[in-house]
């Protein structure tokens, strides 16, 4: 009963293959159940990089129009500052122009007077002194108000 024995062992081989075959499903479904769970954490991450790169782009837009604004503000700021120094620029002229016309006044009335002489001739003088004194004391007055509005 030599077909008695090869049946047996052409059983036991199959056996064999069959339990092999069953390992390597076994090993075939973990490894499957591996690299599923590996792609859902890739898209999990490609999802959680494509969220992270649409919020960068937002913020670098945000910042862009924020500097814009920025460059806005500080042309306003320097626009107001030289506005400014223009207008004192103006009073001390006008100040000093009508302070300069008293004294080219008066020094022609004191001309005038300088022919009769006296006392009152004395005070005149005195008084041209004191708007000459006045007009320097408001042209350092405006020199220092620029001063303390000009940027360091």
């Amino acid at each position: 009963m030599k077909t008695d024995g090869t049946a047996q062992e052409s059983k036991a081989g199959v056996k064999g293959r069959n339990d092999t075959l069953c390992q390597r499903t076994a090993e075939l479904a973990a490894s499957n159940f591996q690299l599923q769970r590996s792609i859902a954490r890739h898209k999990a991450k490609e999802n959680a990089f494509k969220k992270l790169g649409k919020h960068r782009d937002h913020c670098l837009q945000e910042s862009l129009q924020l500097e814009k604004h920025l460059r806005q503000l500080t042309y306003q700021v320097l626009a107001a500052q030289e506005d400014e120094r223009k207008t004192i620029s103006l009073e001390l002229q006008n100040e000093t122009a009508q302070t300069l016309l008293g004294i080219n006044v008066r020094l022609l009335s004191l001309k005038q007077e300088a022919r009769s002489g006296g006392q009152r001739l004395k005070n005149k003088i005195a008084s041209t002194q004191q708007l000459v004194l006045k007009l320097a004391r408001s042209v350092r007055q405006f020199a220092h108000e620029l001063e303390i509005g000009s940027p360091a």
